[in-house]
């Protein structure tokens, strides 16, 4: 690589220029000369130097001045002094100021050959450092929220780029671009897509790392790419893992105009591959994070349908144990109600027991219901037609409490496939808690049921605007038997039993809801196979 490694000698003897110039150009080095320190570095300012050798004593610019100039402008370079009328405190001043060493004239060839080498060595080992840091960078984070900022940033400061983009895959194989250091503007990030994409498709005719030593805009395998006339050169790497590739590694120089060298690509070749694997890694987090997820899911319901079996079976020896006592109740309650000798106050007791007793059979009804778990009589039946009849037997009690039903329910809706009666059950539950829900309002209350197609097949959102649900209560609402209501105002068994009838029919039901702003319950229940959308089957139920 040492043709690609460019040497600046600074001296004002020709001889000493020339005698450089010519031996380490016969160990095939790039060699340039400059007289004088002010012409060294406005070579500087203009071109890439990976060394420099220069005299102390000169005119106009002396090489203390210079090597301090040229510090400023490219830390990275190595610089070896020489003179011949050096003195401690003049190596000293040297090397504070940056300098790799400080020899003495006449000098050995030999010695500035060796001198040379160890500079350059120095030079590789800090770039070396620099891809070791962004090894680090990039296997500290698996999250790429996080990670590709490290990586653009590190990638420019290695390349020395003036831009440096990283496009990704994305779920359909489409690139995409997904961060971006030093462009500004969408035209330059699109263009740097372009460049990216032709690149990784091989519709340039190749598919490996690239460097483009000149403007890409001049090359025939990017033509009619718009917006790359400010690039003078380009390194383009595609990120493979296993075959497959997942990104592009795209780095440019516009202001720059030294062109990216092999030397450099090479590095490119030792992150980016690392930054291809870490981007591997990152996609395989993401795979067991959504399995993760699932299996919590899981469990969750798992445990839900072990809580609601479990009191399923309390619940039927309960119900059934109370049941006859509470029919002699009832029957005897009914049989006094009719005597004509009863007093006022007498028949107002006897009709409270009767009131009390027969909300005693209701919950008992609602314990067996619990505990049957009937396998649903599933049909094809419309959302709207189900829909419909819940919400025409609860109109006169919402509009008495001046609360509002909002209703959208698109006609092109496919049917559902579910038990009529059991999701009118469910619905009946979750509109009258949000009755409940809104009852301290005093007017003013929405409740919003809305459908859309889903995924699997029909989600329908049932959204109030009440008091809302505590965070602490978030996960017991499908519990059997919790509350929230005042003693008296329910039971607990009614968004239990939903939560069955849902999972019978395949299907989910979940809560969101804000402390004071309100709840939202959303159910997600299967369409109906093989019915055209909007076109329930003859003889579907109407409600």
């Amino acid at each position: 690589m040492k043709e690609s490694t460019k040497i600046l000698v600074v001296d004002d003897e020709l001889g000493i220029r020339d005698l450089l110039s010519s031996e380490l150009s016969s160990h095939n080095f790039s060699v340039r000369t400059a007289s004088n320190g002010e012409e060294a570095v406005e070579m500087v300012k203009r071109e890439k130097f990976h060394l420099i050798i220069s005299d102390v004593k000169m005119p106009r610019m002396d090489g203390l001045s210079m090597l301090e100039a040229v510090k400023n402008i490219d830390p990275d370079v190595e610089i070896i002094m020489s003179t011949g009328y050096g003195t401690i405190e003049t190596a000293v001043s040297a090397m504070k100021k940056g300098a790799y060493d400080f020899v003495q004239k006449p000098f050995n060839l030999e010695e500035i050959l060796a001198l040379v080498d160890k500079a350059l060595e120095k030079n590789e080992l800090k770039t070396l450092l620099g891809i070791y840091e962004t090894s680090k960078a990039i296997f500290s984070s698996i999250k790429l929220d996080s990670l590709l900022p490290i990586v653009a940033k590190l990638s420019a400061q290695i390349l020395r780029a003036d831009d440096v983009s990283i496009i990704l895959a994305g779920v359909d194989g489409r690139l995409l671009p997904a961060v971006a250091v030093g462009l500004d503007g969408e035209e330059r990030k699109r263009s740097r897509l372009a460049l990216g994409e032709r690149a990784s498709k091989g519709e340039a005719g190749f598919g490996e790392p690239l460097v483009l030593a000149g403007p890409p805009s001049k090359d025939p395998r990017f033509s009619g790419l718009a917006g790359i006339e400010d690039i003078r050169s380009s390194i383009i790497f595609p990120l493979v893992v296993e075959g497959q590739t997942l990104g592009v590694l795209n780095a440019n120089r516009t202001a720059r105009r030294e062109p990216f060298t092999a030397n450099e690509l090479r590095h490119a070749t030792i992150f980016g591959s690392q930054i291809a694997q870490a981007l591997h890694n990152a996609k395989l987090y993401r795979e067991l994070e959504k399995k993760i997820q699932e299996i919590q899911e899981m469990q969750i319901q798992l445990v839900q349908s072990e809580k609601l079996a479990a009191v399923g079976q309390l619940a039927a020896g309960v119900a059934h144990e109370i049941n006859n006592p509470l029919t002699g109740i009832l029957g005897f309650t009914e049989i006094l109600l009719q005597s004509n000798g009863l007093s006022a106050q007498q028949r107002e007791d006897l009709e409270s027991v009767l009131h009390q007793s027969k909300r005693c059979r209701e919950i008992v009804q609602n314990l067996l219901q619990f505990s049957r778990r009937r396998k649903p009589n599933k049909e094809a039946i419309s959302l709207e037609k189900v829909l419909q009849p819940t919400l025409d037997l609860v109109q006169y009690d919402f509009r008495s409490a001046n609360i509002e039903i909002r209703k959208s329910i698109p006609k092109d809706l496919p049917p559902i496939h579910g038990d009529p009666s059991q999701l009118e059950q469910v619905f009946l539950n979750i509109v009258t808690n949000a009755r409940h829900a809104m009852e301290d309002k005093g007017g003013g209350g929405v409740l919003a049921i809305k459908a859309s197609g889903g995924p699997a097949g029909i989600v329908i959102r049932f959204e109030d605007n009440g008091r809302g649900i505590a965070p602490e209560h978030i996960g017991k609402v499908f519990d059997p038997f919790f509350t929230t209501k005042a003693v008296g105002k329910g039971t607990g068994l009614g968004l239990s039993i939903s939560y069955g009838i849902i999972q019978q029919h395949n299907g989910t039901i979940r809560v969101e809801s804000t402390l004071g702003a309100g709840s939202a319950f959303i159910i997600e229940l299967p369409a109906s196979q093989g019915d055209p959308l909007g076109q329930p089957k003859e003889g579907v139920r109407a409600g």
